[in-house]
C-alpha cells in the first residue's frame, strides 16, 4: 500500500506559509539559541532555493540568492519584532 502525502504536508515541499508555520511550531518547543540560528539558516536556504527557482535556476549566482534571502528574512523578522505586518 502506497501512502501519499499532500505536497504541503512536508515543509520542504510545501508553501512558504507551511514552512514558516512549521518553523514557528518548532521555535515554541524549547529550542536553544543555537537551534534558532540553525533554523534561521535553514529558512535562508529554503528561501534562496525559491529565489533560484523563480529566477530560472541560473548557474553561479548562489551567493546573490543567499544574500537576497538573508535580507528578506531579516526584514520580516525585524517587522515582526517591531509589531509590523511582516
Amino acid at each position: 500500500m502506497v501512502v501519499r502525502r499532500k505536497g504541503n504536508e512536508d515543509p520542504a515541499e510545501g508553501s512558504r506559509e507551511t514552512i514558516e508555520r512549521e518553523l514557528e511550531r518548532r521555535d515554541h518547543s524549547g529550542t536553544t539559541p543555537s537551534d534558532r540560528s540553525d533554523e534561521m539558516e535553514e529558512r535562508i536556504r529554503r528561501r534562496a532555493y525559491e529565489i533560484w527557482e523563480r529566477d530560472g535556476r541560473p548557474d553561479g549566482e548562489h551567493d546573490r540568492h543567499w544574500h537576497q534571502a538573508e535580507k528578506e528574512l531579516e526584514g520580516e523578522r525585524g517587522a515582526s519584532e517591531s509589531g509590523g505586518d511582516g
